[in-house]
């Protein structure tokens, strides 16, 4: 999918709508369950309209999880933001019980949560059975991870508190704790 020409509102809507139906099918099959056929089905669209918009699923499934790490970042840094205020117009240190609280909230499903963990994992088995498939999965968790500790960091150091250890260091950690309560559920 080449993104040099801007896009017409009419290739915007179907390339969205291959987008969301993709997500859909990889979500309930995986990714090497699912055809083109399948997808275009879903989205209502022919295998000419498919690959007039990608050469592959796996085009589809990348352009894919790049919508979704840039929606999922621009939630993230608006719910930061308004944590952020939030905690500067506090007049009192923030305990730790304040501070689990914003954690939990902050960090609280929104609905998408199973099919995000579902679509994410999808990426890191295509990374792991087939990397040439998949390039840019280090780039994409890197760069999400990074986004992530230093909008966590800047919560914190709102909040008048500071990582006793690397906020780098922490992000993962919370992230394996999110991850893993979304495997529980």
């Amino acid at each position: 999918m080449s993104t040099d020409v801007p896009l017409s509102a009419r290739r915007r809507a179907t390339l969205n709508r291959l987008l969301d139906a993709g997500a859909e099918v990889f979500a309930e099959t995986g990714l090497q369950g699912v055809s083109v056929e399948g997808i275009c089905a879903r989205a209502g669209f022919t295998r000419g309209a498919f690959y007039s918009n990608f050469s592959s699923k796996e085009e589809l499934f990348l352009a894919l999880l790049d919508r979704e790490y840039a929606l999922k970042s621009e939630d993230l840094r608006a719910r930061g933001d308004e944590l952020t205020a939030l905690l500067r117009q506090q007049d009192r240190a923030m305990t730790v019980e304040d501070a689990a609280r914003y954690v939990s909230e902050f960090f609280a499903p929104d609905g998408s949560e199973a099919t995000w963990f579902a679509l994410e994992t999808e990426f890191a088995l295509l990374a792991m059975r087939e990397p040439a498939k998949s390039p840019g999965f280090a780039d994409f968790v890197g760069r999400f991870q990074v986004e992530l500790a230093d909008l966590v960091e800047n919560i914190v150091h709102a909040a008048g508190r500071r990582f006793t250890i690397p906020a780098p260091r922490a992000i993962p950690i919370l992230i394996g704790v999110y991850e893993r309560a979304h495997r529980i559920t």
